[in-house]
């Protein structure tokens, strides 16, 4: 009963300490970021005015899955001038992290970011958004293979 206890009284907190930064990342009063989650398919704003939505390529599953993400401007105009990094790894096994690595531009003007899943068990994606290098967004998805 202690723990149960213990434990709405930690989220309660938790949720009180926390707020929204201008760049998209949850900040709480502690200055600490919580990383929000990338909602497949949604439009996600950023801080400068501009939006993306991403998709995966195909159902994720082992092997390299692409991550297609497609970013418009304020105006709601595709918008190729941003900067976008992105990293993956098994959040309990840190020795497949990939690291931070660029998305690439194609010619229709999406970012394209390749994804190896590389054994079964919990990922964790994350994207980067910048422009002029000013961060507008981070954001992260978690999934299971």
């Amino acid at each position: 009963m202690k723990r149960i206890l213990a434990a709405a009284v930690f989220f309660a907190a938790l949720s009180a300490c926390s707020k929204t930064s201008d760049t998209g990342v949850a900040v709480n009063t502690e200055g600490t970021t919580e990383v929000p989650e990338l909602r497949e398919g949604a439009d996600i704003p950023l801080s400068d005015g501009g939006r993306f939505s991403w998709k995966f390529s195909e159902k994720p599953k082992l092997g390299v899955i692409i991550v297609n993400l497609q970013a418009f401007g304020p105006d709601g105009k595709p918008d190729t001038g941003y900067a976008l990094e992105g990293e993956y790894g098994m959040p309990s096994m840190p020795y497949h992290d990939s690291g931070p690595r660029p998305f690439i531009l194609n010619r229709k003007g999406h970012y394209l970011f390749p994804v190896e899943f590389s054994m079964a068990g919990e990922w964790e994606i994350v994207v980067r958004v910048s422009r002029d290098g000013k961060a507008l967004y981070e954001g992260r998805k978690l999934l299971t293979i």
